[in-house]
């Protein structure tokens, strides 16, 4: 059978949707997103920014992630953006060095180590064909699950109120964000069609009806906050760029390319395709550029977001068109700056209930990539859990690296690091001879 790549020219990703349907589709990709904005909050919040600029990077946000999302799914030239249906938010994963960055230099330096990190791995992005031999699902589905195993004490203290606050641990919290979350669980579980793709977003609008009748919420950010803005490059002053962030950004900015890369099997198991290392090389590019373009903007690092290809298949519709308008309507909003300080008022606990739910998502789909892995072989067992005992432990018990040198005791107290690291090497020493052997451009069924 000929086999061609799922894109604009096999048609598999690029079927015509009526404009009726595109927008409330469009609209329930950014509505799943909402996790996604809560990451310049939480930067923000840690380097005690007031709530005008709190509000601005939540506009910053949804600005880059709409540009993002239009760079990877329209594509610039033939080299970058992979033309697939995949929505893009903030990472996680760059949480940890841009709280550092930022308390240690300034927002200035933060800004211009993404640029910086974001220009360097559009370099490194011409010889990733090769370096893609070094993560087979084995090595990304390690990842993805420790991702989430490691993301989830960050959820776990917005659910008992935001570390430092009065109230950690008050029961009002610890009840506002069980209520969340069984929302969210209950409706993924009985909900039917749009209710159950719904069910994050209204478990977050709930919890916080429910947080504001306690009086939990301060409206003030929502009515100070302007009508309409325009989102201005270098808001926050001219970029920085200082050698050790940059290098310190780049190697987590590196990491999130590993995520990124276990999109891309989720992708093929939820719509039965393959995807060439072209196509992924191309698709890694455009989130390199579109790191270039958040640092630019006031924003943070994208990644892809597995839980919006779930939204894919949950609502049957494959076009990447969907994708392209939610991209749109984030650009719009991104001009709407009381939109952005509602994001801004939602409630810690709400924020970890919810957020529990996300990264339990992640743990599942990477848990979903490892059982497609013969354990048996190739001593992917040690591996699986060599990397993983790592990577936990090194999460959990940071002081271990303090005798180490600042960037070192960094790098290795994050469990994620490790876990890719140990994950790498083990694949190198227990598969060294298979490596050359595998197929650098995987083909694709025609649909």
């Amino acid at each position: 059978m000929r086999t061609k790549e799922p894109t604009v020219e096999s048609g598999v990703f690029n079927e015509k949707v009526p404009f009726s349907t595109l927008i409330p589709l469009g609209f329930q990709h950014l509505l799943t997103m909402v996790g996604s904005f809560m990451v310049p909050v939480i930067v923000g919040t840690a380097l005690g920014l007031n709530a005008n600029d709190l509000a601005y990077l939540v506009s910053a946000i949804m600005l880059t992630s709409g540009l993002a999302i239009l760079i990877q799914v329209i594509g610039i030239g033939k080299g970058i953006g992979s033309r697939l249906p995949i929505i893009m938010g903030s990472s996680f994963i760059t949480l940890g060095p841009m709280i550092i960055i930022g308390k240690q230099y300034g927002l200035p330096v933060l800004f211009g180590s993404i640029i910086g990190s974001g220009v360097i791995i559009i370099l490194l992005s011409f010889f990733l064909d090769k370096i893609l031999l070094l993560f087979p699902k084995v090595v990304t589905g390690t990842f993805i699950t420790i991702m989430g195993i490691t993301l989830a004490p960050v959820a776990f203290k917005d659910f008992a109120g935001g570390e430092g606050t009065p109230d950690f641990g008050s029961p009002k919290n610890m009840v506002i964000g069980i209520i969340v979350l069984a929302i969210v669980l209950l409706l993924h579980k009985f909900g039917k069609g749009f209710v159950k793709t719904m069910s994050l977003l209204i478990g977050v609008i709930v919890g916080t009806i429910i947080a504001g009748v306690m009086g939990m919420i301060d409206f003030s950010p929502v009515a100070d906050a302007n009508w309409g803005q325009v989102v201005t490059p270098f808001h926050f002053g001219m970029p920085q760029f200082n050698v050790s962030a940059i290098i310190m950004m780049t190697v987590f900015s590196m990491i999130n390319l590993i995520q990124c890369l276990g999109a891309y099997s989720v992708l093929e198991g939820t719509f039965g395709t393959k995807t060439p290392n072209k196509v992924i090389v191309s698709g890694l590019r455009g989130q390199a550029v579109a790191q270039v373009v958040s640092g630019a903007f006031n924003s943070v690092p994208h990644a892809f977001l597995n839980e919006n290809i779930g939204v894919a298949a949950l609502s049957g519709v494959k076009s990447r068109y969907v994708q392209i308008t939610t991209g749109c309507i984030l650009v719009v909003l991104s001009f709407l700056p009381k939109f952005a300080a509602i994001i801004t008022i939602i409630p810690a606990s709400v924020r970890g209930g919810a957020m529990l739910a996300i990264f339990g998502m992640v743990i599942s789909a990477g848990i979903s990539l490892l059982s497609q892995i013969d354990m048996a072989k190739n001593h992917n067992n040690l591996l699986v859990g060599t990397s993983m005992a790592v990577g936990v432990g090194s999460n959990f018990v940071t002081e271990a690296f303090t005798k180490l040198p600042q960037m070192a005791e960094m790098l290795f107290g994050n469990g994620l690091f490790s876990a890719a690291v140990v994950a790498v090497i083990l694949n190198i020493v227990f598969n060294f001879d298979t490596l050359k052997k595998k197929n650098p451009e995987p083909e694709v069924a025609e649909s």
